[in-house]
C-alpha cells in the first residue's frame, strides 16, 4: 500500500480545486508560540484572560503590552517551507487558502488572498465605528487612537465570545463549497467555527488530507474524518505535497 505522504500527493496533484485551512502549527515551526495549553500563559494570567471584551474594558494597558510583545514576537519569526511552498502553489493553482493565525507569515512568504478568519495582529480596529487599519507599531507611548474618529484602538483580532468577520466566514465557505480536496495544516479540527469549513468541504465531497505530526485526538479525528494523515511536521509535508 502506498505510504500517505503519496496517497495525499496524488489527491492534491488531482484537486481542480483545493482548499486549504492552516492553524497554529504551522507557526509554531517558525518559533510562534502556541497560546493554547499549558503554554498559554503571559505574566502568570492566561491567554483567554487576555483575548476578550472584558478584559480589553479592564486594563487595556495590560491587552496592549500582550498584544504589542506578540507582534515583537513574531516580527522575528521567518515563514518556513510550508508557507513558502504554499506561497509558490498560489501563484499556480487554484484554490483558497483560509488561516486561522493571526500573524502574517503566509503574506510574508509571498501568499496573497489568505482569508484570517481570526482577524491579524497587525491591524488596529476603531473601537467607535470599527474600521481597521493596517499597523506595524512594536510599542506604544500612548494607547493608540484611530485616525478615522480620534476614538481608542484595540488589536484587530477575534476575541473569545465575538463572532468570526462576516466577509470571511462566507469568503470560506464559498472556497470550502467549491472544493474537491480539502487540505488542513496543523490544526486540530476542533476551533469552531474553523473546523466547519472542513465539514462544509466534505459534505460538498471533497476528499480531507491532514498534515500534523501530532496524533489527533478522539474529537479531532471526529472533526477531521481526514481520508488521510500524513503525521509529518508541515515544513517537510507541505513541499512534498505541493511543489513539483
Amino acid at each position: 500500500m502506498p505510504a500517505p505522504l503519496e496517497v495525499a500527493r496524488a489527491l492534491l496533484r488531482g484537486a481542480r480545486y483545493l482548499f486549504v485551512l492552516t492553524g497554529a502549527g504551522i507557526s509554531a515551526e517558525s518559533g510562534v508560540p502556541i497560546f493554547r495549553g499549558a503554554g498559554g500563559y503571559w505574566r502568570n494570567r492566561s491567554f483567554t484572560e487576555l483575548a476578550t471584551p472584558e478584559a480589553f474594558a479592564r486594563d487595556p494597558r495590560l491587552v496592549w503590552d500582550w498584544y504589542l510583545e506578540r507582534r515583537r514576537t513574531v516580527r522575528a519569526c521567518e515563514p518556513n517551507a510550508a508557507h513558502r511552498a504554499l506561497a509558490e502553489w498560489s501563484v499556480r493553482g487554484a484554490g483558497l487558502l483560509v488561516t486561522q493565525n493571526v500573524d502574517d507569515l503566509h503574506e510574508r512568504a509571498g501568499h496573497r488572498g489568505a482569508v484570517h478568519v481570526h482577524g491579524s495582529l497587525w491591524r488596529n480596529r476603531c473601537m467607535r465605528c470599527g474600521a481597521e487599519r493596517a499597523a506595524d507599531a512594536l510599542e506604544y507611548s500612548e494607547l493608540p487612537r484611530s485616525p478615522c474618529c480620534g476614538a481608542p484602538e484595540r488589536p484587530g483580532v477575534v476575541w473569545f465570545g465575538e463572532s468570526l468577520p462576516e466577509q470571511a466566514i462566507t469568503a470560506a465557505i464559498t472556497g470550502a463549497e467549491r472544493a474537491d480536496v480539502a487540505l488542513v495544516i496543523g490544526t486540530s479540527g476542533v476551533v469552531y467555527p474553523a473546523a466547519g469549513f472542513v465539514e462544509v468541504a466534505r459534505r460538498h465531497g471533497a476528499k480531507v488530507v491532514d498534515v500534523n505530526p501530532d496524533p489527533p485526538s478522539a474529537g479531532a479525528r471526529s472533526a477531521l474524518a481526514a481520508d488521510v494523515s500524513v503525521a509529518l511536521p508541515a515544513g517537510e509535508a507541505v513541499p512534498a505535497l505541493l511543489l513539483p
